[in-house]
């Protein structure tokens, strides 16, 4: 590769100056939603600027890159929407329940701590996952052992109620444990909400019926 110009340089440098400041935008902005996240907020603050950060040598991939995960941060703390609430709503029956409770207040009071009980420990696991030296993949195999342990239990308990956590946990075991009826329909709205569009789903669907299992 040629040495750049001053020219080429410069543009470089404005390109980067450029990432910096949206950076720094989004940043401010995230902040306003950043209480609640609790214990993890201040590292998915703190990876907005890293990621503005661009090493050394940096290509235009890295460019896109950098500015995909800094908008995904930013909406993830302005938007981060009540998925654990309302796993923790559909796994107790909360509105269910609530209209048979004889007394709302404690009931409603029952599930808040709930909520709060489950928020905590979220914070827990999220800080000690932060505090090891392993890499992301690393991470990504303690957690989904974690899940498997939780989905064994989940699959002997009678009745379970569907929930969004409940469908992943045990998703995470092997072909062996019986799964509640409500099992596939639920997982498969899971994977479509988050693959998003109809050419993802088409094109999973597709590898799901297509999969060999002598591989």
């Amino acid at each position: 590769m040629s040495p750049l110009n001053n020219a080429e340089k410069q543009a470089r440098h404005r390109k980067k100056e450029e990432l910096q400041r949206f950076a720094e935008q989004c940043f401010r902005e995230a902040q306003l939603g950043a209480f609640q996240h609790g214990a993890k907020a201040p590292a998915m603050l703190a990876q907005i600027k890293h990621m503005a950060d661009l090493p050394s040598g940096w290509t235009d991939e890295d460019y896109t890159q950098a500015l995909e995960r800094i908008q995904q941060l930013r909406m993830d703390l302005i938007d981060p929407g009540n998925d654990l609430d309302n796993d923790v709503h559909d796994a107790r029956g909360s509105f269910e329940e609530w209209g048979k409770a004889p007394d709302k207040g404690k009931h409603r009071k029952e599930t808040q701590k709930a909520i709060e009980d489950t928020r905590n420990l979220a914070s827990h696991l999220i800080s000690a996952v932060e505090l090891t030296a392993l890499s992301n993949g690393e991470r990504a195999a303690a957690l989904l052992e974690a899940l498997r342990h939780v989905g064994r239990s989940l699959a002997n308990e009678r009745p379970l109620r569907r929930s969004d956590a409940n469908t992943v946990c045990l998703a995470t075991l092997p072909a062996q444990y019986k799964r509640p009826d409500w099992f596939a329909e639920s997982f498969a709205k899971y994977i479509a909400f988050r693959v998003g569009t109809e050419e993802g789903k088409n094109d999973l669907g597709q590898k799901l019926l297509n999969y060999d299992f002598g591989m």
